[in-house]
């Protein structure tokens, strides 16, 4: 689909592979994850995945900034420790959005979040975490609505599961799991990986789509140009990664992932993100 799209286009991709060809893989953040008993801590991550999603806010909104993803897994690793509860299916089949909010602060969309932390309740944890990577994913996807992301585009289905990957990865990068195909995993696709891969060259928008994202108008969830941009960043990674191969580094879509993100934390400035309010990423 990435051949026809209409807003978005793959170009060099030689500058980003240069840039990440002697990038050291990051390590795991065991300071920010919860991380002092194995089995609480695969909890965690179950809980903090399914979570782990739209944490922009509106420029100029007034109120406390509550951070991104490094903030909430630090907040949700203290209320782990602080024994309140949280992972207990029970409790997480029954939490609202005032008290999520009261645990971890004001992110956007806790009604949201919470609603996705009763579906994993009232299922529980057994039988999500599978024998491989691509086992979790999968069990993930089809067992937690919230875990579904799969787009239409010209009648095609697009399954992107970023969330369902990335528990995989997380429960591998943790320690927590020895899974034998990390290989098999695409990228994460959401909204830091594209914002880096265009300011390094390797995805063009299209002027109409350019002016969107620049001027901070938001997307909606499943619409063209966003499956596009989506879509395009899943490709540049699996180019990228075989061209980083041709140049004697050999890496996983997941680890080209990462050194993007962790990338996209150090470069200032670039253009703004592409926005979109959703459960997926």
């Amino acid at each position: 689909m990435v051949e026809r799209a209409r807003d978005v286009r793959l170009e060099d991709l030689a500058t980003t592979a240069e840039t990440l060809r002697e990038r050291p893989l990051p390590a795991w953040d065991s300071m920010s994850h919860f991380a002092d008993d194995p089995e609480r801590a695969r909890r965690y991550l179950m809980v903090l995945d399914t979570i782990n999603f739209s944490f922009w806010l509106p420029e100029g909104m007034p109120g406390p900034r509550p951070g991104g993803y490094t903030q909430m897994a630090e907040r949700l690793r203290d209320v782990y420790r602080g024994g309140a509860g949280l992972e207990d299916p029970d409790s997480l089949a029954v939490i609202d959005a005032e008290t999520l909010g009261r645990l971890l602060g004001p992110f956007p969309m806790l009604a949201e979040r919470a609603q996705a932390l009763n579906e994993l309740g009232r299922h529980g944890y057994d039988g999500l975490v599978g024998e491989t990577a691509v086992d979790t994913a999968r069990n993930f996807a089809e067992e937690l609505v919230s875990y579904r992301d799969v787009s239409g585009y010209d009648g095609r289905q697009v399954p992107f599961l970023k969330r369902a990957q990335i528990v995989a990865a997380d429960l591998l990068g943790a320690g927590l799991a020895g899974f034998p195909d990390l290989d098999q995993l695409t990228c994460f696709a959401d909204y830091k990986l594209p914002q880096v891969l265009r300011h390094l060259g390797a995805l063009e928008y299209s002027p109409p789509l350019a002016a969107r994202v620049d001027g901070w108008v938001e997307l909606q969830s499943g619409e063209p140009a966003e499956v596009e941009i989506r879509a395009a960043t899943v490709v540049a990674v699996e180019r990228l990664r075989e061209e980083l191969t041709h140049r004697g580094r050999r890496l996983t879509s997941v680890e080209v992932d990462w050194l993007l993100w962790h990338s996209a934390q150090e470069v200032f400035p670039m253009r703004p993100y592409h926005r979109v309010r959703g459960i997926y990423y």
